[in-house]
């Protein structure tokens, strides 16, 4: 009994001789990867996203860190991965990777990944309508377009609005993230997909970024 009072003694001494100050952490990985977020959306929405636009929007992000304290983590490597047509889908992602508290333990650097996926599939239908003086040959696709957000604070998909900036497409919004568009051939432009021809005409999500809708001839 006498042993243990003398412990107890000796760690209140001890303890008595630190100086406790609290400390206060500051949640910074949230409002980083939105803001990341943000700045690929701006990026794909320019219309021609590259490496040394990401530079500069985040040049800017780093600025305005400067100026209200956002808290960031280190940005290690940014990275724009460019339209990709996989038959008829194409995918654009931008990838951010930072250094977090994590990467303090492992050496490595996690990411903020932003995908964009247009999937094309045309229904086989046409049909004529008439807007003012002319008469257009509508394609009809049934397109599916997500934005996939992944990062080491959440993961979001979203399926934002479409239009047509140019008033002759029709638009009907099937489900969440699919939709039946009529795409008018003679405002369409002809590529190539994997070695064969087809169309692209481009429709616009509620970010302003171009949503590719392709068609065989």
């Amino acid at each position: 009994m006498i042993g243990v009072i003398a412990l107890a003694a000796t760690l209140i001494a001890l303890l008595s001789t630190y100086s406790l100050q609290p400390k206060v952490a500051y949640e910074r990985g949230h409002l980083q990867a939105a803001q990341l977020v943000h700045l690929a959306r701006a990026c794909m929405a320019a219309g021609s996203c590259d490496r040394a636009k990401l530079e500069e929007l985040v040049e800017r992000l780093r600025q305005l860190n400067q100026t209200y304290p956002i808290r960031m983590y280190d940005i290690s490597e940014k990275q724009v991965l460019n339209p990709d047509p996989s038959g008829l889908t194409v995918t654009n992602a931008t990838v951010f990777r930072i250094k977090t508290l994590q990467t303090e333990f492992t050496n490595n650097p996690e990411e903020v990944r932003i995908t964009v996926t247009t999937a094309s599939e045309p229904t086989g239908r046409r049909y004529s309508k008439r807007v003012g003086d002319r008469v257009y040959t509508m394609v009809e696709v049934k397109v599916t377009y997500t934005h996939v957000y992944s990062s080491p604070f959440f993961d979001v998909t979203l399926c934002p609005s479409l239009r047509a900036l140019d008033g002759v497409a029709d638009l009907k919004r099937l489900g969440r993230c699919d939709w039946l568009v009529g795409a008018p051939l003679e405002l369409s432009r002809a590529v190539t997909v994997n070695g064969a021809q087809a169309y692209r005409y481009d429709l616009r999500d509620e970010f302003g970024i171009p949503v590719p809708v392709l068609f065989r001839g």
